[in-house]
């Protein structure tokens, strides 16, 4: 492991988002699409924290895929919801991440996983992900292998017809 990725914090990235009155649907639960927006905020704030102090913050980068299971609905009585980011797979040009996202009971309501592709603007190709970035998200997903998620406090779910 190189020295940049041992000085990084490669724990669990997690974060605390408002969730704002616009956010609920007639229903009293959050909108489904919102959930994506939470995720995109997240993954910037993940992105700033964890590549920023090594000058790598601006890397372009789009969403190749995203997955979502929603398990269960954030309500009313939740003015804030913690994203839990973990990464999962590092590959040449694109890594995948899974994002876990909390209601302030701390229940989790939505796993998603998301792939992120390293881009080139001018060419709007897909390319190699440069070294420390990769160094970086390496250090996180060794972190997750070793423990099996990367925060304890984070709880599971079970897993459809169990």
């Amino acid at each position: 492991m190189s020295q940049a990725a041992a000085a990084v914090d490669n724990g669990p990235f997690r974060c605390t988002l408002q969730v704002r009155w616009a956010d609920f649907d007639q229903l009293g639960h959050v909108n489904n699409v919102k959930y994506i927006e939470y995720a995109q905020e997240a993954r910037i704030l993940f992105i700033r924290s964890r590549f920023g102090p090594f000058g790598l913050g601006n890397l372009p980068q789009v969403v190749r895929r995203l997955e979502i299971d929603h398990l269960r609905p954030v309500l009313r009585d939740s003015t804030t919801v913690d994203v839990v980011i973990e990464v999962e797979h590092v590959g040449t040009t694109s890594y995948q991440i899974r994002q876990t996202i909390l209601d302030a009971a701390g229940d989790v309501c939505c796993e998603i996983r998301a792939v992120m592709v390293a881009f080139d603007t001018s060419s709007s190709t897909a390319v190699e992900i440069p070294g420390g970035v990769r160094n970086v998200l390496e250090a996180a997903r060794e972190r997750a292998a070793l423990t099996g998620h990367p925060d304890d406090s984070v709880p599971t779910h079970p897993e459809p017809g169990e």
